[in-house]
């Protein structure tokens, strides 16, 4: 198994401004996930989820919105294109300077039938 940065599998997130509250870290995911969190912060320009294979630093966008939200839908996504195994999800804010905030990074594992 791939070691995680924090015992949750929970980096950089902050429940005020970066958040994902689901899926939980480290749980299994399939077929069309709803993702809901928080991305909210002053100068506030858009949010975007992004996924990565562990042990890969490529991360690959999934989708983005323009609207803060706080513990609310973040949008939805489709594991099914995915191979089974161990990723790591990324919700980045980028404030209305173009500066891009610390992501909030969990793991997850894909486990499609």
């Amino acid at each position: 198994p791939t070691a995680v940065s924090a015992p949750s599998g929970l980096s950089g997130c902050d429940p005020q401004r970066i958040m994902l509250t689901a899926p939980e870290a480290g749980a299994p995911v399939s077929g069309i996930v709803e993702l809901t969190g928080t991305a909210s912060i002053p100068n506030f320009a858009f949010y975007k989820y992004e996924v990565s294979a562990m042990g890969t630093n490529i991360w690959a966008t999934i989708s983005a919105g323009d609207q803060p939200k706080k513990n609310e839908k973040l949008g939805d996504w489709d594991t099914t294109t995915l191979a089974n195994g161990d990723y790591f999800l990324q919700l980045v804010i980028i404030d209305n300077a173009g500066k891009t905030l610390d992501p909030c990074v969990i793991a997850v594992r894909v486990e499609n039938p």
